[in-house]
């Protein structure tokens, strides 16, 4: 009976990879919603575990980012700090590679949840400003989020829980070490395939240096709540090494306060917050939990996985397609001590890498998908996957010789 859970996502990830029935078109929030309402109503989750399954950290996170992403793009300024990071580019493939360049060294910092919720409307602006494929942008910033979020520790929530297991000695050093090189490949062999989907690449593309903010005051508070964000991370990062978390909690309040409070637009600001998207992570995670409850997942994982780099890489970026990457770590952690600093690194690359193969393997590419649905704009898993997969395999060789090259140097 408690396998029923189990099927229940396979439906669920079915459907998502169709997104038709018949002549209707199906939104992801509403599949993964609706397979969290089977799970409850199957008995295979009780309301209480249900509710208290949902991270609501992460809720209220994705809440505050959506409220200063909105701000930002309403304001003018999202659009005016997208031209000057731009400002190099003399050709459509420099704006291709300069957008991925900056969307992945943000993502290392700010976290790739954040930037594909800020990065989604620029991506759009790009795409239409410079008469770029749109496809090709919004792939570009999923991509990008995906592996500059490998490069630090707090890059994402996972590679945060494997910083702080205790199994890595100078976590931003070690990252750097074992998972800087390889990213960085990874984002030039994205840059790469994705150019072979602009047929005009090399056509001079034409800078606009006026100014485009469309409401000062909104703009001055949106960049009171950025600088606010920014010294946050940063603090962030300085207290990581004294071993103090700052919850990204404190973040998002820092980057939505100022302009719920102080903002006459407020009202617009809350209007323009993705409530889908927030639906369908509180449906993830009821849904998760209750395949997790079944004992599944755990059994198939295989126990030569945990020992050896390529085949803890492959589990980790298989298993990530299924549930999400943050409870696969919390599992695979334990099992690790001891282990040696690769193959929590492998842990590492394999879940962000996971990522790179569906719509699925990540949160911020379901973050991205939603934002441009929102916008009139999408794109479909196979579309997605047959970007993915070369990507992923490319990516699964790189990040698997690096760490084992490192590995025996350090060893």
């Amino acid at each position: 009976m408690i396998l029923i859970a189990v099927w229940i996502l396979a439906i669920v990830f079915s459907l998502i990879v169709v997104r038709r029935i018949g002549r209707f078109r199906l939104p992801i929030w509403g599949i993964m919603t609706a397979g969290a309402l089977a799970a409850l109503i199957f008995g295979t989750i009780s309301i209480p575990d249900a509710f208290f399954s949902i991270n609501f950290n992460v809720i209220i996170f994705l809440l505050g980012m959506f409220v200063l992403g909105t701000a930002l793009e309403k304001s003018g300024l999202l659009h005016q700090i997208s031209l000057r990071g731009l400002t190099l580019a003399k050709t459509k493939q420099a704006v291709l590679f300069w957008f991925i360049l900056l969307m992945a060294f943000a993502a290392a910092f700010l976290m790739n949840d954040t930037v594909a919720i800020i990065g989604t409307p620029v991506a759009l602006y790009c795409a239409g400003r410079y008469k770029m494929p749109v496809k090709t942008m919004l792939f570009a910033l999923c991509f990008a989020v995906t592996f500059g979020s490998c490069m630090t520790p707090i890059g994402n929530p996972q590679n945060l829980l494997v910083a702080m297991s205790g199994g890595v000695p100078l976590a931003f050093l070690s990252f750097a070490l074992y998972l800087v090189v390889p990213s960085l490949i990874c984002l030039f062999v994205v840059y790469r395939i994705l150019l072979l989907t602009i047929p005009d690449r090399m056509e001079p593309v034409v800078q606009v240096n006026k100014p485009v903010i469309f409401d000062a005051a909104l703009s001055r508070l949106s960049k009171i709540s950025l600088g606010l964000v920014l010294m946050l991370v940063a603090a962030r990062i300085v207290l990581s090494f004294f071993d103090i978390e700052l919850p990204f909690v404190l973040i998002a309040i820092a980057a939505a306060l100022p302009l719920l409070l102080f903002s006459s637009r407020r009202i617009d600001l809350l209007r323009g917050v993705n409530w889908s998207t927030l639906l369908f992570f509180a449906s993830m995670f009821v849904l998760m939990a209750a395949v997790w409850n079944t004992g599944f997942i755990q059994g198939i994982l295989p126990e030569s996985g945990l020992t050896s780099v390529p085949a803890l890489f492959g589990v980790s970026v298989i298993v990530s397609q299924f549930i999400s990457n943050v409870p696969f770590v919390a599992l695979i952690l334990p099992a690790l001590t001891g282990s040696g600093v690769s193959l929590y690194m492998t842990v590492v690359a394999g879940c962000t890498a996971a990522g790179s193969l569906t719509v699925l393997g990540a949160a911020s590419t379901v973050i991205v998908l939603q934002r441009a649905e929102k916008s009139g704009e999408t794109f479909s898993f196979m579309q997605f996957f047959k970007l993915g997969l070369p990507v992923t395999l490319i990516a699964t060789l790189v990040y698997i010789a690096w760490i084992l090259g490192i590995g025996l140097l350090v060893s």
